[in-house]
Protein backbone atom coordinates (compact mmCIF):
# COMPACT_ATOMS: atom_id res chain seq x y z
CA UNK A 1 0.00 0.00 0.00
CA UNK A 2 2.66 2.52 1.03
CA UNK A 3 4.99 1.47 -1.80
CA UNK A 4 3.03 3.67 -4.22
CA UNK A 5 3.57 6.76 -2.06
CA UNK A 6 7.07 7.95 -2.95
CA UNK A 7 7.83 9.86 0.24
CA UNK A 8 6.70 7.01 2.48
CA UNK A 9 8.63 4.47 0.40
CA UNK A 10 11.77 6.63 0.64
CA UNK A 11 11.41 6.92 4.41
CA UNK A 12 10.89 3.17 4.71
CA UNK A 13 13.94 2.34 2.56
CA UNK A 14 16.00 4.81 4.54
CA UNK A 15 14.90 3.24 7.84
CA UNK A 16 15.71 -0.25 6.49
CA UNK A 17 19.20 0.92 5.46
CA UNK A 18 19.77 2.63 8.82
CA UNK A 19 18.66 -0.48 10.74
CA UNK A 20 21.08 -2.63 8.73
CA UNK A 21 23.88 -0.08 9.24
CA UNK A 22 23.21 -0.13 13.00
CA UNK A 23 23.70 -3.91 12.98
CA UNK A 24 26.99 -3.62 11.07
CA UNK A 25 28.31 -0.91 13.39
CA UNK A 26 27.27 -2.99 16.42
CA UNK A 27 29.32 -5.89 15.04
CA UNK A 28 32.30 -3.53 14.81
CA UNK A 29 31.89 -2.49 18.45
CA UNK A 30 31.48 -6.10 19.55
CA UNK A 31 34.75 -7.01 17.80
CA UNK A 32 36.78 -4.04 19.07
CA UNK A 33 39.32 -6.39 20.72
CA UNK A 34 39.33 -9.14 18.07
CA UNK A 35 42.78 -9.45 16.44
CA UNK A 36 42.89 -8.67 12.70
CA UNK A 37 39.21 -7.65 12.62
CA UNK A 38 38.56 -5.02 9.96
CA UNK A 39 35.85 -2.42 10.58
CA UNK A 40 32.90 -2.58 8.18
CA UNK A 41 30.22 -0.15 7.12
CA UNK A 42 27.46 -0.06 4.54
CA UNK A 43 27.88 1.57 1.17
CA UNK A 44 26.21 4.99 1.32
CA UNK A 45 22.53 5.09 0.47
CA UNK A 46 22.04 6.98 -2.76
CA UNK A 47 19.12 9.40 -3.08
CA UNK A 48 18.84 8.35 -6.74
CA UNK A 49 18.42 4.70 -5.71
CA UNK A 50 15.71 5.67 -3.23
CA UNK A 51 13.59 7.07 -6.05
CA UNK A 52 13.95 4.05 -8.32
CA UNK A 53 11.29 1.41 -7.98
CA UNK A 54 12.59 -1.99 -6.92
CA UNK A 55 11.91 -4.97 -9.11
CA UNK A 56 9.46 -7.33 -7.44
CA UNK A 57 11.15 -10.38 -5.89
CA UNK A 58 11.10 -13.62 -7.84
CA UNK A 59 8.91 -16.16 -6.11
CA UNK A 60 9.13 -19.93 -6.38
CA UNK A 61 6.17 -21.55 -8.10
CA UNK A 62 4.40 -24.32 -6.26
CA UNK A 63 2.71 -26.91 -8.49
CA UNK A 64 1.01 -28.78 -5.70
CA UNK A 65 -0.93 -27.34 -2.73
CA UNK A 66 1.16 -29.59 -0.47
CA UNK A 67 4.38 -27.83 -1.51
CA UNK A 68 5.86 -25.27 0.83
CA UNK A 69 6.34 -21.82 -0.65
CA UNK A 70 9.70 -20.45 0.58
CA UNK A 71 9.89 -16.97 2.05
CA UNK A 72 11.54 -14.32 -0.11
CA UNK A 73 14.21 -12.22 1.59
CA UNK A 74 14.40 -8.48 1.19
CA UNK A 75 17.27 -7.11 -0.86
CA UNK A 76 20.35 -6.68 1.28
CA UNK A 77 22.61 -3.67 1.38
CA UNK A 78 26.26 -3.88 0.37
CA UNK A 79 28.75 -4.09 3.24
CA UNK A 80 32.17 -2.59 2.60
CA UNK A 81 35.35 -3.00 4.63
CA UNK A 82 36.91 0.23 5.80
CA UNK A 83 40.59 0.31 4.88
CA UNK A 84 42.83 2.65 6.83
CA UNK A 85 46.02 0.80 7.75
CA UNK A 86 47.47 3.91 9.38
CA UNK A 87 44.79 3.69 12.09
CA UNK A 88 45.13 -0.03 12.88
CA UNK A 89 46.12 -1.30 16.31
CA UNK A 90 49.15 -3.49 16.86
CA UNK A 91 46.97 -6.62 16.73
CA UNK A 92 45.67 -5.64 13.26
CA UNK A 93 42.24 -4.52 14.47
CA UNK A 94 41.01 -1.39 12.68
CA UNK A 95 37.98 -0.58 14.89
CA UNK A 96 38.16 2.84 16.56
CA UNK A 97 35.48 2.83 19.25
CA UNK A 98 35.07 6.63 19.23
CA UNK A 99 34.45 6.65 15.48
CA UNK A 100 31.96 3.78 15.72
CA UNK A 101 30.05 5.51 18.52
CA UNK A 102 29.87 8.70 16.44
CA UNK A 103 28.47 6.73 13.50
CA UNK A 104 25.94 5.02 15.78
CA UNK A 105 24.82 8.46 17.00
CA UNK A 106 24.45 9.61 13.39
CA UNK A 107 22.35 6.53 12.64
CA UNK A 108 20.06 7.28 15.59
CA UNK A 109 19.62 10.90 14.52
CA UNK A 110 18.87 9.95 10.92
CA UNK A 111 16.52 7.15 11.98
CA UNK A 112 14.58 9.54 14.23
CA UNK A 113 14.35 11.97 11.31
CA UNK A 114 13.01 9.24 8.97
CA UNK A 115 10.47 8.08 11.57
CA UNK A 116 9.32 11.69 12.07
CA UNK A 117 8.93 12.14 8.33
CA UNK A 118 7.04 8.86 8.07
CA UNK A 119 4.67 9.79 10.92
CA UNK A 120 4.04 13.29 9.53
CA UNK A 121 3.06 11.76 6.19
CA UNK A 122 0.74 9.26 7.89
CA UNK A 123 -0.89 12.10 9.87
CA UNK A 124 -1.28 14.12 6.66
CA UNK A 125 -3.01 11.13 5.01
CA UNK A 126 -5.28 10.75 8.04
CA UNK A 127 -6.20 14.41 7.83
CA UNK A 128 -6.92 14.11 4.10
CA UNK A 129 -9.19 11.14 4.83
CA UNK A 130 -11.01 13.11 7.52
CA UNK A 131 -9.81 10.98 10.44
CA UNK A 132 -7.80 13.72 12.14
CA UNK A 133 -4.03 13.98 12.11
CA UNK A 134 -3.32 14.12 15.85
Amino acid sequence: MFEDLTLLAMAQKSMDWLARRQAVLSENVANVNTPNYQAKDLAPLSFKNLLQAEAPPVRAVTTNPMHISPAVEQASFETVTERRPEESKLNGNSVLIEEQMQKIGDVKTNYDLAVNLFMKQINMLKTALGKGGA
